[in-house]
């Protein structure tokens, strides 16, 4: 399985934001959401970014702070209300069970159906499989994709929780008919039985490798925000030996991952908006433009200058 680094598609992100700005009846104070996402470190401007994905642990965390931050009502309200909108507005119902997983930190994803009924279970990163808010997260949205594509289906009749934390129920005050056991072996939401339904099941096709799960994980932070291998093992809860143990099985490094990275965001930034080197340079930490110029030539085998003079020739 490799290192344990959940990623969420940064689409999923955005949206989520856009909804808490949007509900007026929140009454959330102007720049609380930027606030918080500060501070837990959750990527910002991601809209400008290249990158595909955010640190899962990350955005739960922000989800935590917002937690203690709304009514319990409000806060169920905002993840049943913004998955339902999802659905629609990214358009999960063109997307097979196989593009859902690869969009949330889902591992498995099955629906096997019995007499007693359709289960839906599903399978994700233990680190953040038994906090309460990631798994009524991923049910909420689990629910919402479902029934994109099950018209028939009905609200849930039971939930199988992983979390054994009847606390963080009771603070969240779900007063709700449908049962609840705490402490299961997987996540699992149980409905009446479907007419058409049979036993469906996917499973990531392409893990992905230790050394792109760091990168995808450190990209969105790449130009707005420098991200050392102590913070970034902090963010993502995971050892720092473990990520150096990894990294070096795949013949790599965390500083050879974040300078690719980096050259990569210069690239972008000196060929689409017209800065300068020494600007990018300043921007990016560097000392001065030379050590800049040192790290490119690393990285790509050629200097920027050189590069640049490359690109207007292909023009």
């Amino acid at each position: 399985m490799g290192l344990d680094i959940p990623l969420i598609d940064k689409r999923v992100v955005n949206h989520l934001q856009q909804c808490l700005r949007e509900d007026n009846s929140l009454a959330l104070r102007h720049g609380l959401l930027a606030d918080l996402a500060l501070e837990v470190k959750l990527p910002f401007s991601m809209d400008t970014s290249s990158a595909s994905y955010v640190p899962y642990n990350v955005f739960i965390l922000f989800l935590k702070r917002l937690r203690a931050r709304l009514s319990p009502n409000e806060f169920i309200t905002v993840l049943l209300e913004s998955a339902n909108q999802a659905a629609k507005e990214l358009r999960f119902s063109t997307i097979s069970m196989q593009d859902f997983l690869d969009t949330f930190p889902i591992e498995k994803l099955s629906v096997e159906q019995s007499k007693e009924g359709l289960f839906v279970s599903f399978e994700t990163s233990m680190q953040s499989a038994s906090r309460i808010e990631s798994e009524l997260f991923l049910i909420a949205y689990t629910h919402a994709y479902l029934q994109t594509h099950y018209a028939e289906l009905g609200k849930p009749i039971r939930y199988d929780l992983m979390t054994a934390n009847s606390q963080a129920l009771s603070e969240l005050k779900i007063q709700t008919e449908t049962p609840q056991y705490l402490g299961q072996q997987q996540t699992c939401i149980q409905y009446a039985a479907l007419d058409t339904v049979g036993v469906l099941s996917a499973v990531r096709a392409k893990p992905m490798s230790d050394a792109r799960k760091v990168a995808e994980a450190l990209a969105p932070y790449i130009g707005r925000m420098d991200i050392d291998l102590d913070t970034f093992c902090a963010l993502n809860e995971i050892g720092k030996r473990t990520v150096q143990r990894a990294l070096k099985r795949e013949e790599t490094t965390y500083k050879a991952i974040k300078e690719s990275l980096v050259i990569e965001f210069a690239k972008r930034v000196i060929s689409q908006q017209g800065y300068s080197i020494s600007d990018v340079a300043l921007h990016l930490g560097y000392a001065d433009a030379s050590q800049f110029i040192r790290a490119f030539k690393r990285v790509n085998g050629i200097t920027p200058y050189q590069w640049q003079k490359g690109r207007r020739k292909t023009k």
